[in-house]
């Protein structure tokens, strides 16, 4: 076993397409290119609109924010719940008190989570 430990001199501040009050530690990556990141969205940060590099989850660990995607509707999103862009889709998030959230990018993402089909509706 190997214990790892997240260092904040490995996070990379984000400032691409507008964003603010955001940080980024990679996590992993494998040989079929998934990465896997930490975010923290610092009270009033987000992500500026940009277009996914491959299919992306977000998962809120902590916190609250909103997203948004092609359909340009901002959704509330809370600890425990994930949002899911294609390959290619607009989108954006924020977060008026900040939120961490796991980041989850690749090809052919198989989402095992269990999502509420009105939910899953807002979202397509």
């Amino acid at each position: 076993m190997k214990l790892y430990r997240m260092e904040a001199e490995n996070a990379r501040i984000i400032t691409a397409f507008g964003s603010s009050g955001a940080k980024i530690t990679p996590i992993l990556q494998n040989t079929s290119g998934c990465h896997v990141s930490h975010l923290k969205l610092a009270a009033g940060g987000h992500l500026g609109l940009h277009p996914a590099v491959g299919e992306q989850v977000f998962m809120v660990l902590e916190g609250e924010g909103w997203v948004e995607g092609e359909a340009g509707e901002r959704v509330v999103i809370r600890a425990g719940e994930a949002a899911f862009w294609k390959d290619g889709e607009n989108h954006q998030s924020g977060s008026e008190l900040g939120l961490t959230a796991l980041l989850i990018e690749g090809a052919e993402l198989v989402i095992r989570l269990s999502l509420q089909a009105i939910e899953s509706e807002k979202w397509s």
